[in-house]
């Protein structure tokens, strides 16, 4: 709604008469903040209740690839998250050429994570809402270092829409699946990755709240 009155506010202000009253002057000005206050206090809501219902996700979620999220409902972090499935086996030991790569199967088509695991969290449904919960979700140092092409969260089912990027991340007999209605309530932090924080394409209404 405020993206939608500030081209009125700014053709009054350029087109303001000169002998316009300094009451006429308050008037515009209360309207200004009160449209901002509304804003911030959109802007400023608290998760939802419904956090208590939603389902956890820990570091096992994690540790052979990437949390792929289609069915709609709420998803909680419960702990820190450092992403690096499949790595060196011993903390400070130094990963392979080949370490970190995806074991491809129906779940990580060759299509879609042929350049790697491209996000932590794969959002690729409706109605989906993430609380951070308190928590940080990040890279580990080592996954950061191999894995250069990256998102903490990808609002799709794939990094690029079909036919574009540097390869054919769309399988044949799948379809490309933006995420809509997206929710991801803080407090928390995006923390550690390579490239993006959050990321997507051809999504629909997403709302980011205190992160």
């Amino acid at each position: 709604h405020v993206q939608k009155i500030q081209p009125k506010v700014t053709y009054v202000v350029r087109n303001i008469d000169k002998t316009i009253t300094l009451r006429k002057m308050k008037k515009f000005w209360s309207f200004s903040l009160l449209v901002l206050a509304i804003a911030k206090g959109v802007a400023g809501n608290d998760a939802p209740n419904d956090i208590n219902q939603a389902v956890c996700l820990r570091q096992d979620d994690f540790e052979h690839g990437t949390k792929i999220i289609s069915a709609p409902g709420g998803y909680k972090l419960c702990e820190d998250i450092e992403f690096g499935p499949n790595g060196p086996a011993r903390p400070g030991q130094l990963p392979d050429e080949d370490a970190f790569d995806p074991q491809h199967n129906e779940k990580y088509r060759e299509n879609e994570f042929g350049l790697g695991f491209f996000s932590a969290l794969s959002i690729a449904g409706s109605d989906i809402t993430i609380y951070l919960n308190g928590y940080t979700i990040q890279q580990s140092p080592g996954h950061a270092l191999m894995q250069r092409f990256f998102s903490i969260i990808e609002l799709a089912s794939s990094p690029f829409i079909p036919g574009a990027g540097p390869a054919q991340f769309v399988s044949e007999d799948e379809t490309f699946v933006p995420a809509s209605n997206i929710e991801i309530f803080g407090p928390g932090v995006i923390g550690r990755s390579s490239h993006h924080g959050i990321h997507g394409n051809d999504n629909a209404f997403v709302k980011i709240i205190n992160v």
